[in-house]
This record gives C-alpha cells, sequence and structure tokens, in this order.
C-alpha cells in the first residue's frame, strides 16, 4: 500500500509530460505579431497559442492572454475560439484548482462537441483531443480514476486518425503512469512500449527519457532487473546528451529504488541526494516530502536508525503542514518501525497508537497484535530494569528476593493484560459512538432534505403566484386602462376633425401625442410584466425580443443561443429569461455598459449561461454582502437557486463584469 501511495502523489509532478520548456524567442515573436494583428479569429488564435505557450512558466500571462481569447471570442461570434479558450484556461488550473478546471474544461467540451457534430475540421479534432484529454486528467487528480480512463480511452482513436504522433506518445505513458498507480505492471509495460515506439518515429531522444525511466521502475517491480538496468542505463545516456532537471529528477529518484531493493545503500542514498538537488527545499513540497521517506527507509536498511527517524521526523512535518493525512499516518508508522528497530518500544508503542488514530481502523486486528506486543516487550523491559536496581541495593535473603521477582513479573502480567482489555474496549467503544454519530447524521440528512424539497414546494408556489399576479396585471393594464386610454385619443381625434375651427390643432395635436406615448409606454409595462412573446413562442424568442428592444440609445445587447429550448417547463423559462433580464438590467443600469453580451448554451441537460459587459463592475463589498440595495442580486441568487444551479461572479473595476450561471434540467 505505502509503495501505490507514494507514486499516487508523484503523478502530480509527472503529467502533463508535454510540459516542455519554452522556446522564449517564438513567444516573444508571437507578442510582437499579437501587437500588429486587428481583432479577429487570427488574433484570437495567436492568444491562445500565447495561453499554451505560458503555461507552466508564468500563470499571470497564461490568464491575461486566455481571457483576453475568450472575450473577443465571444464578441466576434467565434466559436471555436471559445472552446479552446475555455480548455486552455482549464488546463491552467488543473494543478492548483481542479474543481474550478472541471468547470472550465466541461465548458469547452460541450461547446466543442457540438461544433463536432456540424463541421468535423481537423483543427477542431486537435483542439477537442487535447481538451477532452486533459479533462480525464482532471478527474484523475480528484480521485475519479475511472472516468479519467474512460475518457482517455474515448480520445485515443481520434489522436490516431489526425495522426498527432508527439499526443498518440504521451497518451500511452501517462497511462502507463496511471496503471503503475493502480498496481497493474502488466497493462503499464504494455502501454509504455506502445509509447516508446511511437516516440522513436519522432526521432527526438530528448522525448523518450521520461518513458525509459518509467520503463525501468516497471521491470524492476515486475523482477526483471537486468531489462530494469537496461532501460535505465538507456535513459542515463539520454539525460547526458539532452540534460534537463524534470527528467533528471525523476530518473535519480526511481534509480535509488532500484539500488535500495539491490542493497546498494550508498548509491541509493546518492541517487536521492541529487534528486534532492534539483528541486527547491521547501517544506511544503510533495517532492521534498518523497525524498525524505525514501532516504529514510535507507537509512534504516543501513541500521542508521537515528538518522531514520531524523529524516522521517521532517517527512511527517512536510506531511501536516501539506495536510496530508495518509501521509502522516505512513510517517508515524514507519517511525514505529524503526522506534522498535531500535529497542525504544515505548516510543514505537505511542507511535503506533497514534497512527491508528489518524488512519482509523485499518488492518485494526493486526495493528493491535503488534502494540500488545510492543506493550509486553516493553513492561518486560521496565522489569529487567528494575531488577538491575535491585542487584545494587543491600543483599537480602535469596527467599525474599524470589519472592519479590516472582510478584514482579505477575504485576506486568496484570498491568500488560489491563491495558489491553483497556485499550480495547476504547476501540469498541469508539466504533460505536461513530455508529450511533452516523445514524445521527443520517437523519440530520434526511431532516435536511425534507427541509430543502418544503423550501422548493414554498419557492415554486412563490414564483408561479408571482407569474399570474404579473400576466393578471398585464392583461388589466392592457385591457382596462388600455382600453379607456385608446377610446380617449379616438374621441379626441374625431373632435378635432368634427369642430376644426373652435380647437387649436397644435395643442390638440400634443394631447393625442401625448396619449400616444402614454399607450406605448403601457404595452412596454405589460411586455415586462408577462413578456407575450414567451408564451406563444419560447424562451429563445422571447430573448431575442428583448435584447432587440434593450438594444439602442448607445447600448448593444447581443444575443448568442446554442442548443434546443425543447423539453424545458414553461415555469424554469420564465425563471430564465427573468434571471438573465435582471442581469441585461444591472448592467445597463448600475454598471452603465455600452456592450452586453448573452451565451446561452445547451448540451443535453446541461446549461451554461454567460452574461458579460463591459461596465463600470461590481465592488466586492456588493458581491458579498447579505443584501443589496438596488441591483437585485438576492433575488437573483434565489432564482438561481431555485433551479438548483451555480452562479459565478468576475467582477473587476472599470473592466467589467462577466456571470456564469450552470445548471442541469434534471436536478431543477
Amino acid at each position: 500500500m505505502s509503495r501505490i501511495l507514494i507514486l499516487l502523489y508523484s503523478m502530480v509532478f509527472v503529467l502533463p509530460l508535454a510540459a516542455q520548456r519554452p522556446n522564449e524567442k517564438r513567444l516573444d515573436s508571437l507578442e510582437q505579431l499579437l501587437a500588429l494583428t486587428a481583432e479577429g479569429r487570427e488574433k484570437v488564435d495567436i492568444l491562445c497559442a500565447l495561453t499554451k505557450g505560458y503555461d507552466g512558466i508564468d500563470s499571470s500571462k497564461t490568464f491575461q492572454y486566455g481571457r483576453h481569447a475568450l472575450q473577443l471570442s465571444r464578441k466576434i461570434n467565434y466559436d471555436l475560439g471559445i472552446a479552446h479558450a475555455n480548455f486552455l484556461i482549464g488546463r491552467a488550473h488543473m494543478y492548483t484548482k481542479p474543481s474550478l478546471a472541471l468547470e472550465f474544461l466541461q465548458k469547452g467540451d460541450s461547446l466543442a462537441s457540438l461544433l463536432l457534430t456540424e463541421v468535423p475540421s481537423a483543427e477542431l479534432k486537435k483542439i477537442w483531443t487535447s481538451g477532452k484529454y486533459n479533462l480525464g486528467i482532471t478527474y484523475g487528480f480528484l480521485g475519479q480514476h475511472e472516468k479519467e480512463l474512460d475518457i482517455t480511452y474515448e480520445v485515443l482513436p481520434m489522436v490516431k486518425e489526425i495522426k498527432d504522433t508527439f499526443q498518440l506518445a504521451n497518451i500511452y505513458t501517462n497511462l502507463g503512469v496511471k496503471h503503475i498507480n493502480l498496481g497493474d505492471y502488466i497493462e503499464a509495460r504494455n502501454n509504455l512500449l506502445l509509447g516508446r515506439e511511437v516516440y522513436q518515429q519522432l526521432s527526438n531522444p530528448a522525448e523518450l527519457t521520461f518513458n525509459l525511466i518509467q520503463l525501468a521502475s516497471v521491470f524492476k517491480s515486475l523482477d526483471s532487473i537486468a531489462l530494469a538496468e537496461r532501460y535505465f542505463k538507456e535513459a542515463k545516456s539520454h539525460l547526458t546528451d539532452n540534460p534537463n532537471n524534470y527528467d533528471a529528477f525523476h530518473y535519480h529518484l526511481e534509480k535509488s529504488q532500484l539500488d535500495l531493493e539491490m542493497k546498494r545503500y550508498e548509491p541509493a542514498l546518492s541517487e536521492l541526494k541529487q534528486s534532492l538537488s534539483l528541486i527547491p527545499n521547501d517544506s511544503l513540497s510533495l517532492q521534498y516530502g518523497l525524498i525524505l521517506q525514501r532516504m529514510a527507509k535507507v537509512y534504516s536498511a543501513m541500521g542508521q536508525h537515528n538518522k531514520a527517524r531524523e529524516h522521517i521526523n521532517l517527512y511527517i512535518r512536510n506531511a501536516e503542514l501539506r495536510q496530508n493525512g495518509i501521509a502522516v499516518f505512513q510517517g508515524y508508522y514507519q517511525r514505529a518501525a524503526y522506534a522498535a528497530a531500535a529497542n525504544n518500544y515505548s516510543k514505537a508503542y505511542h507511535d503506533l497508537v497514534d497512527a491508528v488514530d489518524i488512519y482509523d481502523s485499518i488492518e485494526t486486528q493486526n495493528t493491535v497484535q503488534k502494540i500488545n506486543d510492543l506493550e509486553i516487550q516493553y513492561q518486560t523491559a521496565e522489569k529487567e530494569s528494575q531488577i538491575l536496581r535491585l542487584e545494587n541495593e543491600k543483599d537480602k535473603a535469596e527467599l525474599a528476593l524470589e519472592r519479590q521477582r516472582a510478584n514482579g513479573y505477575l504485576l506486568a502480567l496484570v498491568i500488560g493484560i489491563v491495558v489491553f482489555a483497556a485499550f480495547v474496549a476504547y476501540l469498541f467503544y469508539r466504533n460505536k459512538l461513530r455508529k450511533v454519530r452516523r445514524k445521527q447524521r443520517i437523519r440530520e440528512a434526511e431532516l435536511e432534505r425534507l427541509k430543502q424539497e418544503q423550501q422548493n414546494k414554498i419557492f415554486s408556489a412563490m414564483i408561479e403566484g408571482q407569474e399570474k399576479e404579473r400576466k393578471r396585471l398585464a392583461i388589466d393594464l392592457h385591457d382596462g386602462l388600455g382600453g379607456r386610454l385608446s377610446g380617449i385619443s379616438l374621441n379626441l381625434s374625431r373632435l378635432d376633425k368634427d369642430q376644426p375651427e373652435e380647437y387649436p390643432k397644435e395643442r390638440l395635436k400634443k394631447v393625442v401625442d401625448d396619449l400616444d406615448a402614454s399607450l406605448q409606454e403601457l404595452r412596454t409595462i405589460a411586455r415586462n410584466l408577462m413578456p407575450e412573446t414567451l408564451v406563444k413562442f419560447g424562451l429563445r424568442a422571447a430573448l431575442k425580443d428583448y435584447c432587440s428592444n434593450m438594444t439602442g440609445g448607445g447600448t448593444s445587447v447581443t444575443l448568442q443561443f446554442y442548443g434546443q429550448e425543447k423539453g424545458i417547463p414553461v415555469s424554469q423559462q420564465v425563471t430564465i429569461f427573468r434571471i438573465i433580464q435582471e442581469l441585461i438590467n444591472n448592467a445597463i443600469k448600475h454598471a452603465k455598459a455600452s456592450e452586453v453580451l448573452i451565451q446561452y448554451i445547451r448540451n443535453g441537460n446541461q446549461i451554461h449561461i454567460t452574461v458579460e459587459d463591459n461596465g463600470m463592475g461590481i465592488p466586492e463589498e456588493a458581491l458579498t454582502a447579505n443584501t443589496t440595495k438596488g441591483m437585485g442580486l438576492g433575488n437573483l441568487r434565489t432564482r438561481v437557486a431555485y433551479l438548483k444551479g451555480k452562479l459565478d461572479f468576475h467582477s473587476a473595476q472599470a473592466e467589467g463584469t462577466t456571470v456564469n450561471i450552470h445548471f442541469e434540467l434534471d436536478a431543477a
């Protein structure tokens, strides 16, 4: 189990294999070309190339160019650019914020998958395979390894179809690493050999080095030492001709394990020290802790238990700073073994107890047995020390001395039994208490679910009542007051025709114009209360009509609508319309925006809504306040909650606001 966990930790440092040192001249050339290129698809492609080029080198530039590419693509309605930018921003978040990366990658996948059904160009296929593959890797980071493998095997046929040799070799090698982590060394060997074959076709030895290191590690695990030595030797030759810290770190790390298994302790330490010199000496670094743990194992195998404990203490500290409970458990467990090997049974006993508390009930019976053995050895050692002290005291009668020894052994035995019984009782009590707490949490969760259902019913009834009331008010205004105003206008017009000589035409015309303006305003109010277009023609037509009405007077409102609206209940269509209506009103009224872009994407049951403006932005305190006067954000959050959706604001002063909304129809 320890070896598998170590491999899982190293996975973060392994991926992506394709991340090589950038060509600085190429990036400089792209930035110069960017400054000379007018806004359009070519500029989006350059921005995407810069986003990818700076990923892993300069995060600020990565996100700066990525956001610029996304904004420009939306502005010029460049769907491929929107999908590509989402994929690249998600890729940049993969190693630090996998949950956030998942949102961008899913949005890019939704749009790219729709485009593939329409115009499956070679460029689109390449963008989709890369983005979809990164989506799978992100699922792996979140612990969903089966989903990662499913997505990887889904991408593989298209990578072969477009003959992207480098990505194909990369996928095979990463599949090999994934199967190493899952303990399937045969499948790992097969994938790594396929990757090696493809890399050799590239005629680039530098790209092959990492693959050779992993092959050597697999053959070591399969006890094929001769093949492991052969591939380590080949990898070292590549490193000599093409030196780089990334591959060198992995070479020394894996080579140290072969030396340890072959009992070549000094070379193993030398390899680990060389690995340590290739990474920052950071107490929070995952790689730093990994090397400390392996050095402790080497020192323990050499019989230098004090040095082993010194390094494992540093490893435990590193694991605690990283808040990695499994790693902390491993550290305590190893430290207990080193203490026992040094005959420090008291320390070993306490370390094992701490390990059990941390890891809960893993292999409880085996652990209890080990604790019992250590307890007996501890009590025996204590009693032997008492005997040695007694021998230095005054001579006593042989019979009294024997009786005292017998009493001492009996006392030690009783204490050991009592301690063991108390510990076992504690374990049973704790397990029983946990079961009670688990049942209590289940009951609380059920009550919370019922409460949520009740709140949803109340909110649904409230929304339905509001819409019915709006509809009633709209009908009353249109049929009642509107009819009366129309009658007045008609009578005044007739009066003007019947007796023109007795009434001033200019004043009469002004009255008629005022009444006509009132009628127009009345119709606008009625339309806002219950948009007739939504009821008759659906959500797309209603949004298009509303955006058209809001365009004018220096304000441009653009709608991009992808996907069907069939199957969405009218109540949900009304809620979606109200959400977008509120966001557009906020952008124009409060943010003083001159350009507003609305993007609606539906892929199956997944719906993504993005509203972006170039206004003044929303102050941070307004976004975090419980109540926001004049902006309707509280009502907006309530409507999104009704749809069981996620609402995300990205806003900066004088840079505009982007609002992202995502929900599933089934969940709503």
